[in-house]
């Protein structure tokens, strides 16, 4: 596109437009508030039910990939 009408930009004011996506996993944001919690003690089901739930987070980011 042409610049017809509009004021001249420096070189400067040229590349700071450019700018490259970024590329890999997203970082979290902790904008919420970090909250320290202590894990569940071991052989509790509250336990059992947050290993299963990361185990099936790790499989749906597995089969996400192999896709």
């Amino acid at each position: 596109m042409d610049n017809v009408g509009h004021l001249p930009l420096s070189e400067t004011a040229r590349s700071m437009g450019k700018t490259k996506a970024r590329r890999g996993r997203p970082r979290k944001n902790n904008a919420h508030g970090s909250v320290v919690r202590e894990p569940a003690a071991v052989g509790t089901l509250t336990r059992t039910k947050s290993l299963l739930l990361a185990a099936l987070r790790v499989w749906e980011l597995k089969q996400r990939i192999s896709e």
